[in-house]
């Protein structure tokens, strides 16, 4: 297959990451190896909804260099260094899907599933934690990757990696591995993640019952999970159905856990709103299923808010 092609398929797989609740925003990354000694990665922060052949960027597997102004995702080392260790992999895609992400949660080295999963087998294999496009992630992933049964690892407090010969064999395994752990987690009654229904009201509620399960037990909401950390911030309240209280958070734009009626996703950019409901569903539910473990150090979480309101500074409103 020729190389605008594969850059064909990077975009499409983009596309569908979003559509298919695998991702928020522009978490996660997709990329397609080009030839021996290159492969195309879709760019930094740009919407996979829009995104062009021309904003996926080829680079050089030697040097990780790339030609143009288009700036490549900040994981390309990671998906290069597994394309240089498994010379069968021909499509790497990064995902924040939702049941995976709450394993990723459990601080577990490797988590037993229920049956064996074809493309990811019976024993997932967890990698320990770096932080978002840091070499620590990069090396415990690939670890993680060598010493994998199947095609797929999770990323611990982060989200998963899924691989394969080609576009279809990558998000066969994506899907597959959901399905893995949505049935782990249903075995440790954590009510796992249907990508088939919604529980977000368009505007400004999520009353799924991950959710209101999570304010039974716990009065604060802490970091999981990178994105949330990123999105959300250190820590979110659950606070008392009090309409003075929920209206001066929507006029201040910032979201809420109110009980008895769930999340609300206020935020000061109107298109933040669905990926705040999302990654608040989604640590609740890792939150639920951590048994324990501690969730992201409050320092580094701090750091990922700064660095996302930076980098996202200048997005209008």
């Amino acid at each position: 297959m020729d190389v605008l092609k594969l850059k064909e398929q990077v975009v499409q797989a983009g596309k569908e990451l979003s559509t298919s609740g695998l991702i928020a925003r522009t978490w996660g990354n997709v990329s397609a190896r080009t030839g021996e000694n290159e492969f195309a990665i879709t760019a930094s922060g740009r919407s996979y909804m829009t995104l062009t052949t021309d904003e996926v960027v080829q680079i050089n597997m030697e040097d990780l260099s790339y030609e143009g102004d288009v700036k490549p995702s900040s994981e390309n080392k990671l998906h290069n260094e597994i394309y240089k260790l498994r010379d069968d992999v021909g499509f790497v895609i990064h995902t924040h899907q939702s049941n995976a992400s709450a394993v990723a949660a459990m601080g577990l080295k490797s988590i037993s599933l229920p049956e064996y999963y074809p493309g990811v087998g019976r024993q997932l294999i967890c990698a320990d934690y770096g932080l978002p496009g840091s070499k620590k992630l990069c090396k415990n992933t690939v670890a993680a990757v060598a010493e994998a049964y199947g095609n797929a690892v999770i990323m611990s407090n982060h989200g998963a990696i899924c691989y394969g010969k080609d576009y279809e064999e990558a998000f066969e395994i994506a899907h597959t591995l959901e399905k893995a752990c949505g049935d782990y987690l249903k075995d440790i009654g954590v009510e796992p993640a249907d990508p088939e229904k919604s529980y977000y009201d368009g505007d400004l509620w999520n009353n799924s019952p991950v959710i209101m399960k999570f304010m039974e037990v716990r009065n604060v909401l802490k970091p999981y999970l990178d994105d949330f950390a990123q999105l959300v911030g250190t820590k979110l309240e659950v606070v008392d159905d009090d309409e003075a209280v929920i209206q001066k958070a929507i006029d201040e734009g910032r979201p809420l856990l109110v009980r008895g009626r769930g999340a609300l996703c206020a935020a000061e950019v109107e298109s933040d709103k669905e990926a705040i409901s999302l990654v608040i569903e989604k640590n609740c539910r890792a939150a639920l299923a951590a048994l324990g473990s501690k969730p992201i150090n409050p320092i580094e979480s701090f750091l990922m808010r700064q660095f996302y309101l930076k980098k996202y500074s200048k997005r209008s409103k």
